[in-house]
């Protein structure tokens, strides 16, 4: 008889000390806990248990760069050697995504973790995954599915309600958004994503003296977390300064709280360049800061593992990079996007290359050509992935750009 998990499902190959330590994973996971590389332990120490390498693997995908493929591979080939010999179908389907998503099929990798939570919504880390590929692909409405779909059996779990209210406050249901936050913290004090879903509507409705004030009451939690949620609830904050004014303090956030906990992750890398572009728009000198996230960057430019990433690290090269390396960045860029078909063909080529133009014209001055490139793919930017908040960035540069034009500083590459 198989073993059970911390939602009552069979694992169908583990004993029960793996399942305690997967148990302690799906904890840190859907906290956003410090510990979760302690899974890779596990799944080393029980090479035949398919369910923990499989999420060992979607771990080290979830790194977002060429790293984290290369340390999927040895949990991704124990996956394979034992995936059909599994009983549990909810099991395979998952090993499904997780090879979908290591052959960068992110579609398919939703669409299957899709339908595993249609069949088992108390599977709440599954239902999590597919939340984090649903924000990749730019898919609200299925982000908020899958919220709604959580609350079917998990109404009085902690972190359920904030995977539900980042759900709606992407879907401009801002109201039911900061409800389900604050419920979500009355229920675990911690969650810390929906300390960052209840951000989100006040930086939306514009309540940013609010906004500072939640998010510093919220931070005392934040130090036992992971380095994403981390890094980016300060990246929030920050924002929240910026907008009242105080570009002090957010430079403070980006030296104390933004860089330098881990600055090969790719999240971290995005989290700087939004900050220091940010700034820049706001006439704000930042000083050496970009160098430092410019010699990340340019370990990444032939990744092209998500298009949100590729016009961060285009924003570094073209602000700090020496010259022709945006130029040849684009060009791999273009490359890449011709690849590609349906609708990754349309995310890379219809709206990434056009925005990758005008951020490079933006940076050379090409003002005229920035606020066309720019105004013309906004509206199809939500395909590439982020949240409104972190794609805002795009309309603050057009505008920037248009006000440099209005101005009398016409520049064009042509």
């Amino acid at each position: 008889m198989s073993v059970r998990d911390c939602f009552d499902l069979p694992i169908a190959d583990a004993d029960p000390a793996v399942a305690i330590g997967y148990d302690q994973y799906v904890h840190e996971f859907l906290s956003y806990g410090a510990d979760l590389r302690s899974l890779f332990a596990i799944a080393d120490a029980a090479p035949a248990c398919t369910h923990t390498n499989a999420h060992a693997a979607a771990l080290h995908l979830a790194f977002e760069g060429a790293e984290g493929w290369v340390s999927a591979a040895p949990y991704l080939e124990r996956m394979r050697r034992s995936r059909d010999g599994l009983a549990c179908e909810r099991q395979k389907l998952f090993c499904d995504a997780v090879e979908a998503w290591s052959g960068r099929d992110f579609h398919k990798a939703f669409s299957t973790l899709d339908e595993l939570t249609v069949r088992w919504p108390a599977d709440l880390c599954a239902l999590k995954w597919a939340q984090y590929h649903a924000f990749n692909l730019g898919d609200q409405a299925g982000l908020l599915r899958l919220g709604t779909r959580a609350m079917i059996v998990h109404e009085d779990r902690p972190y359920a309600h904030g995977m539900i209210a980042f759900a709606l406050e992407q879907n401009h249901r801002l109201r039911e958004a900061e409800e389900e936050g604050l419920k979500a913290t009355e229920i675990a004090i911690d969650d810390a994503w929906a300390h960052h879903a209840v951000a989100h509507v006040l930086e939306t409705e514009g309540r940013a003296i609010e906004g500072a004030r939640w998010m510093r009451r919220c931070s005392h939690t934040w130090d036992k977390k992971g380095v994403f949620i981390r890094d980016h609830n300060w990246w929030h904050v920050g924002l929240f300064h910026i907008r009242l004014g105080e570009p002090d303090e957010a430079l403070k956030i980006f030296d104390e709280r933004l860089w330098g906990a881990w600055p090969e992750f790719p999240q971290e890398q995005i989290g700087a360049a939004s900050m220091l572009w940010r700034l820049e728009l706001h006439g704000v000198e930042v000083g050496d800061r970009w160098k430092p996230v410019l010699e990340q960057v340019r370990t990444r430019v032939e990744e092209h593992v998500f298009p949100f990433h590729d016009l961060h690290y285009l924003m570094v090269l073209s602000r700090a990079g020496a010259p022709g390396e945006a130029d040849q960045f684009i060009r791999s860029l273009t490359t890449y996007a011709e690849r590609q078909s349906g609708a990754a063909h349309e995310i890379w080529a219809g709206a990434c290359l056009p925005a990758a133009r005008g951020i490079k014209a933006f940076a050379e001055g090409a003002f005229e050509d920035a606020t066309r490139d720019l105004a013309d793919v906004i509206p199809r930017l939500h395909c590439i992935g982020g949240s409104h908040a972190q794609r805002q960035i795009f309309i603050e540069t057009c505008d920037a750009a248009l006000t440099a034009l209005e101005s009398g500083a016409v520049r064009s590459s042509h």
